[in-house]
Formats: structure tokens, C-alpha cells, sequence
């Protein structure tokens, strides 16, 4: 519809954000437009500052764009603006919708239903274990993560999405020119090799708190719900979690421990009228489409399992576990066999790949 010179020169002026910009546009029919107005016609428009109107009629903001399309070429990252049709369609629903993206990876279809799963940089080993734990239920039904690739939950979540080779999307709150944190690099080379990198920060900006809140609202935006893993009150997954509410997409919590202030904010979520979150299944509830497709899945995988070459043991051991932590001495009360076949059992199907023994002599179904 508009070159991308012409929509990255309106982008390039200082001061013009996705609102404005917006507005502008369709209040005079273009971005060329806009810049080619009278000095009259730009200083009756309240929503543009002298600022503004100094770098329009300047045309300062030339030197922007050329740094853009030099470093597109460079850098071999991709583009994709308001107006293409590759362009997310779920970001056309929420408020400032972001002109353009630039990213790396490959755009998918795959990407239509999408969990974002966001929390604190510094979790603790419960807040680890739950994040990948939800994270790999989510992957295992090739359901797309989003994350913000920072450290701790964010990283958790991508490299979950990763490990079991499903899709996953990063919304960086820099410029792509810039990872942050840096030690994320070989994060970031994964994620491109399955899944999208993305940001709308124009390159050569500057880093600043400011846009890691606007990028938020874009990881909101992309999915159909938010899971907070862990959060304290001031953590910035509250701001993603209030977005994903705005934007009237499901938000969803774990709980945490009452004495511990470092789940405060999950609680926080849980009282304003967020879902809990003790498993996976509690997510599913709430998407019945989701719901129904997962249930052929599983009656699938069901299946599979009667075929499997298990001894009577081993069955009696599949059945009795779920994906909830069991302990060992439960599982022969349960399961009415001895110490030993159980321990001769779980050892055959963990190297299997049917069980997963954890700490403390506890142990869950993989399948």
C-alpha cells in the first residue's frame, strides 16, 4: 500500500509513536502525506509538537531511514510493516498496534494460537521448576511460546519451547541491533532457527526503560493468554499481565509460596480475578477449540501406549503416575506391586523415555 521508505520516514520523525502515527495517517490518507503538509496545516494538528514540525520541514529524520534500509541490507534481519499481509493479524486488534516489525526468523501460521509465558529475571528453584515444567506441557502440544528473551522465567520459557523443538517468539524491548542481555546471543541464534526474534524498535535507538513496558503489551498481544510463573509486586510481568487483561486476553497465575514476597505479585493477579494455575490442564480449560483438538491428541497417544511392549508391570506403573510428582513408596501402594518391580519398572521406562524420576524419589508420566 505505501513504500517502506515512506512508512519508515513518518516513523523516523522523533516524537511520533504507534498512536500518532496512526492518527495522522488517517486523518491525511498517507505517511508521504503528512510530511508534505503546509507548516499552517501541521501547527493546527494538536497532536504535533514544535519538535515534530521542526524535523519534518527539516527532513532530518532522512538520515534515520538510510540506517535502516543500510542495516536491512547488512544485516539480511526482515521487515514487516502494518500493511502487508504477513503482518501478525492479532496485533491489528490491540491498542497501538506497532507499524512495523523488524525480525529475524521466519513468520508462521503456526503462530495464531500462542501462550506467552513471563515472570521475574531472578526465580527461585520452585519458580524454575514450574515455569519449565508448564512451559514443556505447553511446547508438547506444538502450541507457539512468547517470551521477552530476558533473563530468568523469560529464558526458562524459550529454551522449554526449544528442548522440545517447538515454536517460539521473542519480542525484544531493544532494537534488534542490540540483545539484551548480551549472554542471551546464543539464545537468540535458536529461537531464529525455530521460531521469530522480533522488535519495533527502530535501530540505532537508544536503550531506555520505557520501551521494555511497550514491548510488553506486543508479547500480550500476540498471544491468546499470559501465564505469570512467578512475580513479584514490582515485577514488569504485572504490566504484561495488564495488557493481555486491556487487550481482553486470558491471564493466568501459579501460586507461590505466602512467606516468600518473591510471589506476591502472581497473588496479587490470583485476587484481581486471574486463574490460577496448578497444571497444564487449567490453562486448557479455558479455550474449549483447544480443548477438543487436544483430546483427539491424547486418545492418540493412549493408543500408542496400549501397543507399546510393556510388561503388565510397566503398564500398572503408567497408569498409576500423571504428570504430578508421585512418590516412590506411593506409586507400590497404588499400584499394588513390590518394592522392587516398581524399582526395576520405573529404571526400564525411564530409559524409555515414558518416565522422568525427580528429586526425592519422585517421579512423573512424560507421555
Amino acid at each position: 500500500m505505501y513504500s517502506l521508505k515512506e512508512i519508515l520516514s513518518l516513523l523516523c520523525v522523533d516524537g511520533i509513536g504507534p498512536k500518532t502515527y496512526f492518527q495522522l495517517v488517517k486523518k491525511y490518507g498517507s505517511p508521504q502525506k503528512v510530511l508534505e503538509l503546509s507548516l499552517d496545516e501541521l501547527n493546527k494538528n494538536p497532536r504535533i509538537t514544535n519538535k515534530i514540525i521542526e524535523q519534518i520541514k527539516s527532513k532530518s529524520y532522512e538520515k534515520c531511514v538510510s540506517i535502516q534500509l543500510d542495516w536491512l541490507k547488512f544485516s539480511k534481519a526482515k521487515i514487516v510493516t502494518y500493511w502487508d499481509d504477513n503482518y501478525p493479524e492479532i496485533l491489528k486488534f490491540i491498542y497501538d498496534s506497532p507499524v512495523l516489525l523488524f525480525y529475524y526468523g521466519e513468520l508462521s501460521k503456526k503462530d495464531d494460537f500462542s501462550l506467552a509465558v513471563v515472570g521475574t529475571r531472578h526465580p527461585d528453584e520452585y519458580g524454575k521448576r514450574v515455569t519449565k515444567e508448564i512451559a514443556e506441557s505447553i511446547a508438547e502440544k506444538n502450541i507457539t511460546i512468547v517470551s521477552g528473551m530476558a533473563k530468568g522465567i523469560d529464558s526458562i520459557a524459550h529454551y522449554s519451547a526449544l528442548n522440545k523443538k517447538s515454536r517460539t517468539i521473542a519480542v525484544l524491548g531493544t532494537s534488534l541491533d542490540t540483545i539484551y542481555p548480551a549472554e542471551n546471543r546464543s539464545l537468540m541464534k535458536k529461537i531464529i532457527n525455530n521460531g521469530v526474534v522480533m522488535s519495533e524498535f527502530l535501530i540505532g535507538k537508544k536503550m531506555v526503560p520505557g520501551n521494555f513496558v511497550m514491548r510488553n503489551r506486543i508479547i500480550a498481544g500476540l498471544s491468546r493468554g499470559v501465564i505469570v510463573t512467578q512475580a513479584a509486586n514490582k515485577s514488569g510481568a504485572l504490566i504484561t499481565a495488564f495488557n493481555a487483561n486491556t487487550q481482553n486476553r486470558e491471564v493466568f497465575a501459579v501460586p507461590g509460596n505466602i512467606l516468600n514476597n518473591r510471589h506476591n505479585g502472581c497473588h496479587r493477579l490470583i485476587k484481581s480475578g486471574a486463574k490460577l494455575v496448578e497444571s497444564f490442564e487449567d490453562i486448557i480449560s479455558e479455550f474449549p477449540q483447544l480443548r477438543d483438538s487436544l483430546k483427539k491428541q491424547i486418545n492418540w497417544i493412549a493408543e500408542s501406549v496400549n501397543n507399546i511392549k510393556l510388561t503388565n508391570i510397566e503398564k500398572k506403573v503408567i497408569d498409576t503416575l500423571t504428570k504430578d510428582a508421585m512418590y516412590v513408596d506411593d506409586i507400590v501402594i497404588k499400584s499394588e506391586c513390590s518394592h522392587l518391580q516398581i524399582m526395576s519398572s520405573l529404571l526400564n521406562l525411564e530409559l524409555k523415555g515414558y518416565v522422568k524420576q525427580l528429586p526425592g524419589k519422585h517421579y512423573i508420566r512424560t507421555i
